[in-house]
């Protein structure tokens, strides 16, 4: 008897952290345009994605969930058009439709300031775009897609082994807290 009764607590309490974590980007989306002392604006969430939707833009920075474990990185380099690091360790152009298959994400987010402007580097789309086709050794904790973006994003070799670290860094770098908003 005592099994069912924890089944039914862990299901309980499951359901009751998935409308806290609701709320939460709820109000994150509804205190956008206060100041926020902290860096993160809007994290991206398959759960409830942003109502924000903005269109692709050269030297964009794109996210996209990966299986429900990890959020998966790349630039844009034209309206159509993303690269990324795979994990064969090609540096690959590929389109939206692309960027999303074999991954859990139905939604693509692009990092955006507190009052919705695509942040955009335009540095990156260039060293993003002479990197296409190369081959790099993949590491998930050194050499991953955090590490590639950060490179084309900044020129830097660091090492970046988090979602949370990278856009930590982003933030801190263009000095705005991120909010991850949808693509059209």
């Amino acid at each position: 008897m005592p099994l069912p009764l924890l089944i039914i607590g862990v299901a309980v309490g499951g359901l009751l952290l998935h409308e806290d974590q609701k709320e939460y980007l709820k109000d994150q989306d509804e205190n956008r345009h206060k100041i926020i002392d902290h860096h993160m604006g809007r994290e991206p969430s398959e759960i409830l994605p942003s109502k924000f939707q903005r269109k692709l833009q050269p030297g964009a920075i794109v996210c996209c969930e990966v299986f429900e474990a990890f959020i998966h990185t790349g630039i844009v380099v034209d309206d159509e058009t993303i690269v990324e690091l795979h994990g064969s360790g090609l540096i690959r152009a590929i389109s939206k439709k692309r960027f999303l298959e074999e991954r859990s994400g139905k939604h693509i987010f692009v990092a955006c300031d507190q009052q919705g402007k695509t942040i955009q580097l335009p540095s990156a789309e260039q060293r993003a775009a002479e990197d296409i086709f190369t081959f790099h050794e993949y590491d998930l904790l050194q050499a991953n897609c955090y590490f590639h973006t950060w490179r084309w994003l900044t020129g830097e070799y660091t090492p970046i082994d988090s979602f949370s670290t990278f856009n930590k860094q982003l933030s801190q770098l263009v000095n705005a807290a991120i909010y991850w908003d949808q693509v059209l």
